[in-house]
């Protein structure tokens, strides 16, 4: 199972190396340029829609609901997310083997990566069951969705994204000299157990909280 996938991951490799010398090829800017555009578009709205979420959700004290709070944590996961995100990605279509940041960056790069998806897909969860709570129980969301209580939910919901991404961000590092190619390098997964910590980080957090959403 691990050569398997060792293979598979040299494989990738070896296509985004076609790839790479594809765009030496003046026609290659035909894509990269609306991609590049487009990349900076999403980058620009998803930043200021998200502060603006949370400026406003922030100064207003008439919007401190729990409903609110977690809306407040998404943006704060989608922050994260675009800033760690796609900056790299421009870089990585324009110079495709050459990661300037170092394997301390790209590891961390992968924790922020990991955290903020966690996060995302455990405050939907969460959300969705306060939901449940106030319209089948609304007796029980009285003490449920105390704003203090929604905060230390949502608080533990970071610390268990923060924990459960490290096992994740530790299978990223960087790749050199790819396909014997001298002074390449490349930010990817590269972990002798990545195989099975993606595994049970999708059925964590895909299987499960689908499972959960879909019931309630």
């Amino acid at each position: 199972m691990e050569t398997d996938y060792e293979d598979i991951l040299m494989l990738n490799i070896s296509n985004a190396t076609a790839h790479a010398a594809a765009y030496a090829e003046p026609d290659s800017l035909n894509l990269l340029v609306p991609v590049s555009i487009a990349y900076s578009i999403i980058f620009t709205a998803g930043i200021l829609g998200n502060i603006s979420t949370c400026v406003v959700i922030a100064r207003n004290r008439s919007m401190h609901t729990a409903t609110n709070f977690y809306l407040f944590s998404l943006a704060i996961s989608d922050l994260i997310l675009l800033i760690c995100g796609l900056p790299i990605e421009l870089h990585r279509i324009w110079h495709p083997f050459t990661y300037p940041l170092g394997e301390p960056h790209c590891i961390a790069l992968g924790l922020a990566s990991e955290t903020s998806a966690n996060a995302t897909v455990l405050t939907i969860t969460a959300f969705t069951v306060e939901r449940y709570i106030a319209i089948c129980r609304p007796f029980m969301s009285h003490t449920m969705s105390k704003l203090s209580r929604v905060v230390r939910f949502i608080f533990v919901i970071w610390v268990c994204a923060l924990c459960t991404a490290v096992p994740q961000a530790m299978q990223f590092g960087i790749v050199t000299d790819v396909d014997n190619i001298q002074n390449t390098s490349v930010c990817t997964v590269k972990g002798e157990g990545v195989h099975q910590v993606f595994v049970i980080s999708s059925f964590v957090f895909f299987v499960v909280p689908m499972s959960v959403i879909c019931v309630l």
